[in-house]
């Protein structure tokens, strides 16, 4: 049974999406939202590219809103992450991949109740030249993904990886294709991967396409100005203790219209962006309510039954800078 407004009006939810949960972050969640703060990190890996992005600091927000089933009620969205790669060369033909995530996402209720969720993973792994054409990232992605109260158990902690192949065409043009994998609370979640890199002669025009979860195009119209079109699709789960130990699932699909300004050296980045969600929903789930499988988009075993309801789709203001290491000159 879904949580009726009227309870919702009454107690702090956890979501808008009308569900009492938590109350507002104590202080002993905001000192340990400042140490995680410290080792910031989302998960991003080396790629096909003549570049690795060493850290990427996102924050986004949307206006308040309602929902699809109900009126009078609204929420927003606030995200905030940020990403540290630290690749260690150990020869010509390998590196150590190394880095850790920090993401918190806050489900605001208007007027003023807030809840939030936490990811802190780091990432170990290798990136390997096979050969001089074929190249492999390997990661493992252990991580903790819950609101990080009542202490840590089992359920707080989720194991992945990531293996992706770069067959290289042409200096300009790169094929990828690889896997994802991730134990979410959910059930297990298999992302087959396929892609491609591709910079044009003049260097002006740059396409970064990892399907289904990423798509980046972007173009050079002013020395130090690109603009550019960015889509991203993320299905995560995490454990809300406080909420008779269930979980939620995050879905979304954003897609995104950017400048990128860029520093003379190319290696500061800041792009403000403006995007739209597609399909975007913060699900809460009973702890026993799951899949089989989950691939990519496609479900596998009973349907699962929401304990909340769904926002509508709408706009996105995101912030990002990011700090680039050029390989070509290195």
């Amino acid at each position: 049974m879904r949580y009726s407004p009227c309870l919702i009006s009454k107690t702090q939810c956890f979501i808008i999406s009308h569900l009492c949960i938590f109350t507002e972050i104590n202080k002993f969640n905001q000192m340990r939202f400042l140490i995680a703060f410290i080792f910031l990190s989302n998960i991003q890996f080396l790629k096909a590219q003549n570049y690795v992005d060493l850290l990427k600091i996102n924050y986004s927000a949307t206006p308040f809103n309602s929902y699809d089933s109900l009126s009078g009620l609204k929420t927003q969205v606030q995200e905030f992450s940020t990403d540290i790669t630290l690749p260690i060369v150990i020869d010509s033909s390998k590196s150590i991949i190394t880095g850790i995530l920090f993401e918190q996402i806050s489900l605001v209720n208007q007027p003023e109740n807030q809840s939030s969720f936490y990811t802190i993973s780091p990432k170990i792994g290798m990136n390997v030249n096979h050969s001089e054409k074929i190249s492999g990232t390997y990661v493992f992605l252990p991580k903790i993904s819950s609101d990080l109260t009542n202490g840590l158990s089992q359920k707080h902690f989720q194991f992945g990886g990531l293996a992706l192949i770069n067959l290289k065409k042409s200096p300009q043009f790169k094929y990828r294709f690889g896997v994802y994998y991730n134990q979410e609370l959910f059930g297990p979640f298999l992302v087959p991967l396929i892609g491609f890199y591709y910079e044009s002669n003049n260097k002006k025009f740059e396409a970064n396409f990892t399907l289904p979860v990423s798509a980046d195009m972007n173009y050079q119209i002013l020395k130090n100005v690109k603009a550019g079109l960015n889509f991203s699709a993320v299905v995560k789960s995490f454990y809300i203790p406080e909420f008779n130990n269930n979980y939620m699932t995050k879905t979304t699909n954003d897609l995104f219209a950017y400048f990128q300004l860029n520093s003379p050296s190319y290696r500061v980045l800041l792009e403000p962006q403006v995007g739209y969600s597609i399909g975007r929903s913060y699900r809460i789930y009973d702890t026993s309510d799951k899949l089989d499988l989950k691939v990519s988009a496609f479900k596998f075993g009973p349907d699962q039954h929401p304990l909340n309801y769904d926002f509508k789709d709408g706009l996105i203001f995101k912030i990002r800078l990011v700090y680039r290491f050029m390989l070509e000159n290195n």
